[in-house]
């Protein structure tokens, strides 16, 4: 009767351990996830001063075709100003060394062209005299994000991922940072601070998007908290 009643005491004073070390664990356990509030002021897709070039045009409605230029060859559109990166391939139908056009379908928009810019026909080293030109008659849209912290934690800015998607048709792009497209000082965004990125043309690689799409959707995720606006097209 005696064995029987240490067994008892023993095994209570198990259980009771036990019950103790559970509480203990669920008590440490028992706190709140960060729960940051960043949401999405606005998203603007408009056409900027400058920008990524759509289309082109005769300087003048001359054709200003320079001299030894082959037909095919991927060239420069050097700016006037502040534009870089913009690329055509030039066609020689008379074979007669001037540009007489441009596959329209090969043309590297760049960015920081302005509308009515004369740019110059530079192939380098392919023979070309680096004369030819021609007029910027169209440029394409930009888009610029404004986010927002409205609630009481600081958010480091490297986690704000932003997807843009297009309702008609349906298609879903590429996730981003929005780091990607802010060039301000910032690292984090504070309670109570809006702040926007530059505006930046889309890309297929980087949005999902080429430059001239309009999606009309934007998702903003951080941690657990996500969402989401309509883009304004102007």
């Amino acid at each position: 009767m005696v064995v029987g009643t240490v067994f008892i005491m023993i095994f209570g004073m198990a259980t009771v351990t036990l019950v103790d070390s559970v509480n203990e664990s669920i008590k440490n356990t028992d706190y709140e996830l960060p729960d940051p509030e960043v949401v999405i002021v606005s998203v603007t897709d408009k056409q900027e001063s400058t920008g990524p070039v759509s289309t082109l045009s005769w300087t003048g409605g001359v054709n200003s075709g320079g001299s030894d230029y082959i037909s095919g060859t991927t060239c420069d559109l050097v700016s006037s100003s502040s534009g870089a990166g913009a690329t055509i391939e030039i066609l020689d139908a008379n074979g007669d060394g001037e540009v007489d056009g441009y596959n329209g379908a090969t043309l590297v928009p760049g960015n920081g062209y302005a509308v009515a810019e004369v740019v110059t026909i530079d192939c380098g080293s392919d023979g070309s005299d680096g004369t030819a030109t021609y007029t910027i008659t169209a440029i394409e849209d930009q888009n610029t994000i404004s986010i927002s912290n409205t609630g009481s934690e600081t958010v480091e800015l490297s986690h704000v991922v932003i997807t843009l998607s297009d309702t008609s048709p349906i298609q879903q792009g590429i996730p981003f940072q929005f780091t990607d497209h802010y060039t301000g000082g910032n690292l984090y965004l504070f309670p109570g601070e809006e702040i926007s990125t530059e505006p930046f043309p889309l890309s297929l690689a980087s949005h999902g998007f080429s430059v001239d799409a309009d999606p009309d959707r934007a998702f903003l995720a951080i941690y657990d908290y996500n969402d989401a606006v309509s883009v304004t097209i102007s």
